[in-house]
């Protein structure tokens, strides 16, 4: 279990401790009115530390102008946690060569991570600014301070461990949880508190093997000395092209640092750290050669920009596929109905801007149902292609064409008025019915069938009354259009009325008091929207399939087939409408009692004199209106 070898490690009578000087240095400093005098008094009770701080103090590593003959000096010219990240360093160093370790525990690459570390976090803090750059220094040469505890407590168990790493040392916590449960970030961190460190430094040990995800008050000390550990890889590793390269990407991310500071502080570090090594009296190995390893990261930077470009290049044009996906119609290759939305909604902004009209025109494949039921699926996706295909050959440059759903299409024309609208939707008709769809072309052989659309146009003009409507308006209407194409024999072009009001106006309810209830009542709701609209700027209307018992309405709109087929009970005035040109039904509705019969096509196309005399019949005092000279 993890647990109990954790418990192992942390109950070990020989853990690394600090020697009493440093420990009571650290307890005189978080008393912030604490005298200089008394510090430099308790570091010079230990001759020989107070002897290698001062030697330190006048190294050229602090480079001081002039020499410093005492602590309390030191303390004057470099600032009290200077003196006591020296103090703390030589104290580590003192507490490592007690800890009796054998030859399995490498400790010249420990010292080596340690002291580079160290130099890079000092470094990188006094040029970020981030945090003190003593504490920095501290933290750095700590961090793995979790590691000796681990060796000094298992031995050969945590020696196996490392053995596992390898000279990665970035791989080392994974491995370590992976093996023990825990890792030496996490027993570091519990060892500084025991010893009773500042919370920065605490926090900086334990985490920095997860400065990217460090958060709260020490965040930026914690992500320093994380700094300070991938120089030290670049500098101690045999490939450290990599780990520059993270160095690198992570400075500029979190301090905004540019590549040429952090290859200046990569070579500063290589500099400070073997000064360091002298001052400590500690083996780091080799000095590495900073020049080579930063040509070779060069030349793998500009392998790196190349491979980055190659890739971006590819995703690029994945994105241009998935952008392409996602607008295009997959059966038809035109575009599809999420596009027809913006592209509309965009278009009408541009044309209404410029006070330019925009034409819509829907087409609908004639039969298209029994395509399918007569020769299948597949013969009904291949004339839906052919379709798209003639439709794309004959409307070209002019408008964007789009697969609106099913066998539905539809055309965006922008700066086209409805006189050219209706050439343009004649000459797609014309370019479906010219010859038949041989669908040999499809693998389908022996099969070959005539087709035909229906199409309907509806335009948007500033100049006239439609010139303010919305998207949603001009598609009804080319909707509705293409329903009267239906309705007059299909194969046929039909258009809205460019002189109706705009459908704000027209959706617009009259006054209360001059709005009698009407009733339209068809089975077929696409009828009865058409109805509805068409009555809706004079009257209050509702809307049914069947006629309703309790209907009250003071006229009634019903499909003469509706009407003919037999009524529970028929209303006080009602008009008969249809859309059969059939003498004999007209008839057989006056003779129901019908007021009139109407041309469901054509009063929705033009509802204008007819309403307004189904208005004054219902509105004492209203005038009907006089008949135009012819």
């Amino acid at each position: 279990m993890a647990k109990p070898t954790l418990d192992r490690v942390l109950s070990c009578p020989t853990l690394p401790s600090l020697p009493a000087v440093a420990l009571q240095v650290l307890e005189l400093t978080k008393d912030p009115r604490v005298s200089i005098a008394r510090i430099a008094q308790t570091v010079q009770n230990d001759p020989a530390l107070a002897s290698k701080v001062l030697r330190t103090v006048n190294s050229s590593y602090y480079a001081l102008s002039t020499p410093c003959p005492n602590i309390g000096r030191a303390m004057s010219l470099l600032g009290l946690n200077t003196v006591k990240s020296i103090v703390l360093s030589f104290s580590l160093v003192d507490t490592t060569s007690k800890l009796g370790l054998d030859g399995a525990f490498d400790l010249e690459s420990y010292w080596r991570r340690a002291v580079y570390s160290a130099a890079a976090a000092r470094a990188i803090a006094q040029h970020t600014r981030a945090c003190d750059p003593d504490e920095a220094f501290v933290g750095a040469l700590l961090q793995d301070i979790g590691m000796l505890a681990c060796f000094t407590a298992l031995r050969g168990e945590y020696a196996a461990v490392i053995a596992k790493v390898g000279e990665d040392h970035d791989e080392s916590a994974g491995v370590e949880r992976a093996t023990l449960g825990f890792d030496h970030a996490g027993v570091g961190g519990q060892l500084a508190e025991r010893w009773r460190l500042p919370e920065q430094l605490v926090e900086a040990v334990a985490h920095h093997h997860a400065a990217e995800h460090a958060s709260g008050p020490h965040a930026r000390m914690v992500r320093t000395v994380a700094l300070g550990g991938m120089v030290a890889s670049a500098l101690t590793v045999a490939r450290p092209q990599s780990k520059l390269g993270a160095f690198i990407v992570s400075a500029r991310r979190w301090f905004e640092v540019d590549s040429a500071t952090s290859k200046s502080l990569v070579e500063s570090t290589a500099a400070g750290a073997a000064e360091l090594s002298k001052l400590l009296d500690i083996s780091t190995g080799r000095r590495p050669d900073v020049g080579s390893i930063l040509a070779e990261a060069h030349e793998r930077m500009l392998e790196t920009q190349e491979e980055i470009a190659a890739e971006s290049a590819a995703l690029r044009r994945d994105n241009e596929e998935l952008a392409r996906r996602a607008n295009t119609d997959g059966l038809t290759g035109l575009h599809n109905r999420a596009f027809f939305d913006r592209e509309l909604r965009e278009q009408l902004a541009k044309t209404r801007a410029a006070r330019h009209p925009i034409t819509l025109i829907f087409l609908d494949a004639d039969k298209f149902k029994g395509v399918n039921d007569t020769h299948g699926h597949q013969a009904g996706d291949a004339v839906l292609i052919e379709t798209a295909r003639r439709l794309r050959d004959a409307i070209g440059r002019v408008g964007t064409l789009c697969r609106y759903g099913g066998e539905e299409f539809v055309a965006i024309l922008p700066q086209i008025d409805l006189e050219k609208g209706k050439r343009i939707a004649e000459l797609l008709r014309r370019a479906i019915e010219r010859s038949p769809f041989d669908l040999a072309h499809y693998d389908l052989p022996g099969i070959v069938l005539p087709r035909t659309i229906s199409l309907g146009v509806a335009t948007s003009d500033p100049a006239n009354a439609s010139g303010s409507w919305t998207p949603e308006h001009l598609t009804k209407l080319a909707d509705e259009a293409v329903y009267a194409a239906k309705t007059a024999g299909r194969n046929c072009v039909r258009w809205a009325d460019p002189g109706a009001p705009s459908p704000e106006k027209a959706a617009a309810p009259a006054p209360a008091d001059l709005a009698p209830t009407v009733a339209v009542v068809d089975p077929d709701p696409f009828a009865r929207r058409l109805i509805a609209g068409a009555l809706l700027t004079r009257f209050r209307v509702t809307a049914t399939p069947t006629l309703a018992p309790d209907e009250s309405a003071s006229l009634v709109f019903i499909d003469a087939a509706l009407l003919l087929a037999g009524l529970p009970r028929r209303p006080a005035k009602f008009v008969a409408m249809t859309s059969d040109a059939d003498p004999a039904m007209r008839a057989a509705c006056e003779a129901a009692g019908a007021l009139c019969v109407l041309d469901k096509l054509e009063f929705a196309q033009r509802p204008g004199e007819t309403v307004e005399r189904f208005r004054a019949m219902l509105i004492p005092g209203v005038s009907p209106p006089r008949a135009q000279a012819a």
